[in-house]
């Protein structure tokens, strides 16, 4: 038996949907045909003995040790980070060097490029070799951290190639088997470029990842059969960027060997429904996982409490099998033993431990946990009642402002689509856009409140929960807020559309309305570059309009950093915080927020702050999916929490005092 019901006390998904207007299912595409690109960077702690012919003699031996690995699912790239200019860093490799491989969790746009990073110091008389695979394909990292030391310099590329390879597998697109919950298959990324017998055997265990679609661009990812990128045609518009998190305890394991690219899974998954389709989910994604045969330990974590203040229990009984959760009674060598806070299992489990967790009579919780090696794993198992209805009491919130936070981003979008329309000329299309995001953030932000208030009034609510009730409603004033704007932009745009039907219309004219409305549009988005290109164009078509002329010299002039502090401060509000990806990222980054939002607003940098405000906006959407990381991980979790209630009550203070003025 592979699926099965998980008891809500010990794992809550809680969601809440918002109205959308009504859309196809969307599907992802498997890319059967299309290679992956794996890309090893590597990343050299400054020293003596790593010179840059020892770097090159390390490319070198990884080149020719990993192509044979990842034929033919994928091409080989090396890249010696110190060769590479620091403002060409891609994000992920940042965060390798300043937070270590741990920073690889953190979610992120998809590239479709698989990363290994490694990092190789010297220390102690020895080459220290680190290493870390995430997949941009599927959103997922790969668990464990791989750790060597090698002594002899000539053989730190074979060691090498050995540690980063062990956690290159094929990855693919999950497609449930109707009917049948229990069962689904994979349809493999270049699973028909050649055989995959090599890669893909029976009992082999893949991790699941949620891919949702976002408001931002996609980056390119069309590869051709090399591997090399092809570039979209020149003015075509890039699909909407694709965002994964991972479905949590879900996994599946190979049945049958892969045939034509699929393969044949069962399903392990708390979840009814383990693969829920919304208009959100674009679909479901995989990596396989480097499992090996070892003995299992667990620790029980309370998910609500403070791990320091709440010992592990020593009450509840655990055992686990490799077999799958199997009815009747339970086999003496399954249970575990219980030693220093840890349950251990008296012999090895292959590949996937499908542990049961039993507290007297009627609590059972059920979790699939792959094996990785003898190391505890941390299983959430809430002991005390009330903590299990706080945790879940907040993750039903957490999802609630991330669904608000959606519709803020989605209405951004909606601004976004409507100046790019009217600057193609598209009116009619902008006209159709505006109304179309009107509706859908009134939806929404009706559907949100309904929920705000039917969780207001939940009896015996935990301490906090006003608080946290407080911030997704100051988000539905925004996206209401922001529909006034919207709202003068559809009236705007109808009297575009009636004078460009007019027989005495005039060409210039109409057009110098349509770039009105752009002007306002991208001055709403903080876009104040484009707005004052978008004057420029407008003055060509108009003349030297003295009234024109003084609305862009004033912008202009608003625009124009008042010192360096000023400018720098913006700089890291702009173009440095959005790139922050983990919770560690977001709560270390708070200081220098806090000190850059004040100078802007000592000299009255309206635009800037409406600008960052919009990044503000997707900060719920990223807690929630950083929450599902740490969900076994109470202390980090708290100061998520913590850091984003700074950030919500920041994001009114800027909403405040845009709405007076500054």
């Amino acid at each position: 038996m592979s699926r099965f019901a998980l008891p809500a006390a010990c794992l809550v998904a809680a969601t809440v949907a918002v109205a959308r207007p009504p859309e196809p299912p969307a599907t992802l595409d498997a890319e059967a045909a299309s290679p992956g690109v794996w890309r090893v960077a590597v990343l050299t702690a400054p020293h003596p003995l790593l010179t840059p012919a020892f770097r090159d003699r390390l490319r070198r031996d990884l080149l020719a040790a990993l192509p044979a690995a990842a034929h033919p699912v994928a091409t080989v790239e090396v890249l010696d980070l110190a060769d590479v200019p620091r403002p060409q860093w891609d994000p992920l490799w940042q965060q390798a060097e300043a937070k270590g491989l741990a920073a690889l969790d953190g979610p992120r746009d998809l590239n479709g490029v698989t990363t290994s990073v490694l990092r190789v110091d010297f220390r102690d008389g020895a080459y220290q070799l680190e290493a870390r695979l995430h997949d941009g394909f599927a959103g997922l990292a790969a668990p464990p951290v791989r750790r060597q030391s090698v002594r002899a310099p000539e053989l730190v590329g074979r060691a090498a190639g050995l540690l980063v390879g062990r956690d290159f597998g094929p990855v693919g697109t999950v497609e449930p088997v109707d009917g049948n919950p229990d069962a689904a298959t994979i349809r493999f990324r270049a699973g028909t470029a050649g055989p995959l017998d090599r890669l893909v055997k029976v009992g082999d265990v893949f991790a699941v990842s949620r891919v949702t679609k976002t408001s931002r661009p996609a980056p390119p990812q069309k590869r051709s059969a090399t591997g090399k990128l092809i570039e979209p045609p020149p003015g075509s518009v890039p699909p909407p960027a694709l965002s994964a998190a991972p479905r949590e305890n879900t996994y599946l394991r190979v049945t049958e060997p892969p045939k034509d690219g699929v393969a044949a899974c069962a399903v392990f998954s708390p979840y009814k429904v383990a693969f829920p389709k919304d208009g959100s989910v674009a679909g479901y994604r995989c990596l396989k996982l480097a499992t090996v045969r070892s003995p299992v330990a667990v620790r029980l974590v309370n998910p609500a409490a403070d791990a320091t203040k709440d010992p592990p229990t020593r009450a509840a009984t655990v055992r686990a099998t490799d077999q799958g959760f199997l009815p009747g009674a339970p086999s003496p060598r399954d249970f575990f033993d219980f030693a220093d806070g840890v349950y251990k299992s008296p012999r090895a489990l292959d590949g996937l431990a499908c542990v049961t967790v039993t507290l007297g009579a009627t609590r059972e919780a059920r979790f699939p946990v792959p094996v990785f090696g003898p190391e505890p794993v941390g299983l959430p198992f809430a002991v005390n009642a009330k903590d299990e209805e706080k945790a879940a009491y907040e993750r039903a919130v957490l999802a609630v402002s991330a669904r608000a936070a959606d519709a803020r981003l989605a209405q951004n979008a909606g601004f976004d689509r409507i100046g790019a329309l009217i600057k193609g000329q598209r009116n009619p299309e902008a006209l159709a856009s505006a109304r179309a995001a009107y509706a859908s953030a009134e939806a929404a932000a009706a559907e949100v409140g309904d929920q705000v208030q039917t969780l207001r009034g939940r009896p015996d609510k935990p301490a906090g929960a006003d608080e946290l009730l407080v911030s997704v409603e100051r988000q539905i004033a925004a996206i209401r807020e922001s529909n006034q704007q919207l709202g003068a932009r559809v009236k705007d745009l109808e009297k575009v559309i009636e004078a460009e039907n007019s027989p005495a219309a005039v060409g210039r004219q109409v057009q110098a309305q349509a770039l009105n409305v752009r002007i306002g549009t991208l001055i709403q988005g903080g876009e104040i570059d484009e707005a004052i290109t978008a004057y420029d164009q407008l003055l060509t078509l108009v003349g030297n309009n003295p009234e024109v002329t003084a609305r862009r010299d004033r912008l202009a002039e608003e625009w124009k950093t008042k010192s360096e502090e000023h400018s720098k401060g913006r700089e890291y509000l702009l173009q440095t915080w959005p790139k922050a990806a983990t919770a560690s990222d977001l709560k270390d980054s708070l200081p220098r927020v806090r000190s850059a939002v004040d100078v802007l607003k000592s000299v009255g940098d309206r635009h800037a702050l409406r600008r960052f405000a919009r990044h503000l906006a997707g900060v719920p959407t990223r807690v929630e999916e950083l929450a599902r990381v740490l969900e076994n991980n109470p202390a980090e979790l708290n100061a998520l929490r913590e850091t984003a209630g700074v950030l919500a009550r920041l994001d009114q203070e800027i909403a405040d005092f845009l709405r007076k003025g500054g």
